[in-house]
């Protein structure tokens, strides 16, 4: 499959999720969450009794970029649920663990002040259907929302969250901030990407005015609350491989989420990112549905 140039300038001016392609595959593949009786400590292991009785998923994320295309990461997920509670473990391929910055600003005395480093971080998005059709394609143009997940390995892991946030899709310029792209119809797409209503999980400092050492983050863990902080999450890499769990409640109460019914199928998909911010790799539809 080839990436148009639109698709390519929508990415390059600042898309930067799950789902910049259209599902790989014709038909959605299929994940059933498992029901038990004790939840797994999130801890970015796979050895607790819930992932054992758990039948994973093997998904393909593929590279969906210029510099990505023909490149791919092997994907495993499993789902549970309790009676309050939806987990996910989602395990991929990474040759090397990258988690000790993103965007690090750095002393560069020839001009006597900070610039950004190209340290970047590995993360792992996953985005549910909310309201309106879910395409897993961001420049569908379809009018929808989509509550995303969004896990990354500097800047939330330490907190053990996920930013919880949503991609919304509209037609027609919304009042709200949103960007404008153009979408595979031939019309346009404006995209907005806010974060749940809370304190965030993240902040974001500017460089310091002075030399206040060779490194300096520009990220700090923040400590979520409200909507925000619906969505815990502990990722642990070893031996080429990222372990990461899930946690967040079927019903949140908040209309920024997704409520899960478990009498309900879910259509999802799952976005890997290497070393970037960017979009990197997609998967195409999942759908999630609940066992007995």
């Amino acid at each position: 499959m080839s990436i148009s140039l639109d698709i390519c300038r929508a990415l390059a001016a600042g898309i930067s999720f799950v789902g910049a392609l259209a599902a790989f595959a014709a038909d959605a593949q299929k994940l059933v969450a498992v029901k038990i009786t004790a939840s797994p400590s999130l801890d970015g292991k796979a050895d607790d009794a819930a992932w054992r009785s758990a039948k994973p998923v093997a998904v393909v994320a593929k590279g969906v970029m210029p510099k990505t295309r023909g490149t791919s990461s092997n994907v495993t997920v499993r789902a549970a649920f309790s009676d309050t509670h939806l987990y996910l473990l989602v395990q991929w391929t990474d040759a090397t663990k990258s988690d000790r910055g993103h965007k690090t600003w750095v002393w560069d005395a020839t001009k006597n002040a900070y610039v950004e480093d190209a340290d970047r971080e590995d993360a792992l998005s996953v985005a549910f259907e909310h309201t309106g059709p879910f395409t897993a394609d961001m420049l569908s143009g379809e009018d929808a929302t989509w509550d995303v997940w969004h896990w990354k390995a500097f800047r939330t892991n330490p907190q053990g969250f996920a930013m919880d946030r949503s991609h919304r899709f509209f037609k027609s310029q919304p009042s709200t901030k949103a960007s404008k792209h153009p979408a595979k119809t031939g019309d346009d797409v404006w995209i907005a990407r806010p974060e749940d209503s809370g304190d965030t999980v993240e902040k974001k400092q500017n460089a310091p005015t002075g030399n206040k050492g060779a490194r300096v983050p520009q990220y700090l863990p923040g400590t979520p609350t409200g909507s925000a902080a619906d969505v815990r999450a502990k990722g642990a890499w070893a031996d080429g491989r990222w372990t990461l769990e899930f946690a967040r409640k079927l019903d949140t109460g908040h209309a920024d989420d997704t409520r899960f019914d478990p009498a309900r199928t879910y259509r999802f998909a799952i976005g890997v990112h290497n070393d970037t911010g960017d979009m990197d790799k997609a998967s195409g539809v999942i759908e999630l549905s609940f066992g007995k």
